[in-house]
């Protein structure tokens, strides 16, 4: 359970630590443009109540001021709070007090200039400065008020939409995170059960093929023994009994094919490779199944194909394994397909049974997985290995009706 919750973990690790860093870094901006804003606010109020001294502006003066500083309202106020002048709207009446905060205007008549948030129209927040505007004698004789909307609100607007951004992005690397932990997380599971599946495996081919090894003999005494009584008594033995002594023998022999099987999981048998008829073989192969299994009917449609180097009789107990299995898993009949794909000679056995159960396909060609009632699911684990040794490939192929096993092997030089 605490391993299948580690992406989910590592996620919302991912995602904590990138929004901490976003919104660290989105209040660090905002600040920082605050600053900017009401610096640049107060330096074209306090330059432009200089410029206008002890004189009351014109309306194109104040639009001016406005124009070069991307503002939205310029007006002059007098201690009694009536307009002098106004670069929107006309001059001579009292300021409306909706507009206008009277503290800060009485703050500026006593000499301090201030920049703080004024008023709000719908959604737009509108940053609003005061200056004194001094006369001859240098004391305050009246107040620059100032306004700016749109150009504070836009560089905000901004840096909000570069927030979400970073929220999304966040959130984007957060789930590529999950993703990346999920993938590790499975691939490391797997991993484990692969090297358990291994050692499980290495461990019981060893105790079979100990089995296997101590039962070789007696299996040839019990071989001999049966041998000996038929041809001693072949006159004497009725159809019956003598049915019955070949029945004898060929659970024998398979018993000594099974044991085979099972030490040459744990050995390496030595290899004779020579240049090989890969069309040859399979007709030999074919031939052989036919004596074996009456019921199942072998196609060979090889063709002309240059010969690999092999181990003839290893080669030929793969294809005899494989046409085995078509048997045994109820096929009616098989084609076995060749042909030349690069440096590789091909070969296709393709049968028309029931196919593979999709629960063992991952397992197929492990020893003792097998998906017939009563299989040891030791031919294809043999099979695969003793054609790696040849430096070819084993692999079920996908689509098409019933079974098909692709053998891949390297063409003699």
């Amino acid at each position: 359970m605490s391993r299948a919750l580690a992406p989910i973990a590592a996620a919302l690790l991912g995602l904590a630590g990138s929004l901490a860093a976003t919104f660290a870094l989105h209040h660090a901006a905002g600040a920082a443009l605050d600053r900017v804003l009401e610096e640049r606010l107060r330096g074209a109020g306090e330059t432009a109540a200089r410029l206008i001294g002890d004189r009351d502006p014109s309306a194109a003066e104040l639009h001016a001021i406005m124009d070069a500083n991307r503002l939205d309202g310029a007006y002059v106020l007098s201690p009694a709070l009536v307009v002098l002048a106004d670069a929107t709207g006309p001059a001579g009446e009292t300021a409306d007090l909706l507009r206008v905060d009277a503290s800060r205007v009485e703050a500026a008549l006593g000499g301090e200039g201030t920049v703080a948030r004024g008023y709000a129209v719908g959604a737009l927040e509108v940053e609003t400065a005061y200056f004194p505007v001094r006369g001859p004698d240098g004391r305050p004789r009246a107040v620059l008020a100032l306004e700016v909307g749109e150009a504070f609100s836009a560089a905000r607007a901004r840096l909000q939409r570069a927030l979400l951004l970073g929220v999304g992005l966040s959130a984007l690397g957060a789930l590529a995170l999950a993703v990346a932990a999920a993938r590790w997380s499975r691939s490391e599971r797997q991993r484990r059960d692969a090297a358990a599946r291994a050692a499980r495996g290495d461990a019981l081919a060893r105790m079979a093929a100990a089995v296997a090894h101590e039962i070789r003999n007696p299996l040839g005494i019990i071989r001999a023994a049966v041998e000996l009584v038929r041809e001693r008594a072949s006159a004497a033995l009725g159809a019956r009994d003598r049915e019955g002594l070949d029945d004898v023998l060929g659970e024998v022999e398979r018993l000594r094919r099974l044991t085979q099987d099972f030490l040459e999981l744990s050995a390496e048998p030595a290899l004779r490779p020579e240049p090989v008829d890969l069309a040859e073989l399979a007709g030999e192969a074919a031939r052989g199944s036919a004596a074996l299994h009456p019921g199942l009917s072998v196609t060979v449609a090889v063709g002309a194909l240059p010969p690999v180097r092999a181990d003839p009789a290893r080669l030929r107990q793969v294809l005899a394994n494989l046409l085995a299995n078509a048997a045994q898993a109820g096929a009616r009949s098989v084609e076995l397909r060749g042909e030349l794909a690069g440096g590789e000679v091909r070969l296709a056995i393709q049968d028309d049974g029931p196919g593979i159960d999709p629960g063992v396909r991952d397992r197929l060609f492990e020893a003792f997985a097998s998906a017939r009632e009563g299989g040891t699911g030791l031919g294809l684990a043999v099979s695969r290995r003793l054609v790696e040794r040849h430096g070819g490939s084993l692999a079920l192929a996908a689509g098409g009706p019933g079974t098909t096993f692709e053998l891949r092997l390297p063409r003699a030089a």
